[in-house]
């Protein structure tokens, strides 16, 4: 996965402001935000596309994706 953009991020070849982090997701500040607090929630292990996913990971980034977005809803408000 070292060869895209994202998997460049979960190297640490390109860096990041971490959001949040499990063994299966990565979440990270958008580097050119246009809305304060834009996060980017990315799966660790690769896959073509969101339908050939497997069920853990989907299952992971759906708990991560309410956390984050609770957390930039608390802090906003």
């Amino acid at each position: 996965m070292s060869e895209t953009v994202f998997g460049k991020i979960l190297t640490g070849e390109i860096p990041s402001y971490k959001v949040y982090e499990n063994d299966y997701v990565y979440a990270f500040l958008d580097i050119s935000q246009v809305t304060k607090g834009h996060t980017l929630l990315i799966p660790k292990k690769a896959s073509p596309n969101i339908f050939e996913t497997d069920e853990e990971t989907m299952k992971h980034i759906g708990v991560a994706c309410s956390f984050v977005a609770k957390y930039f809803w608390f802090i906003q408000n």
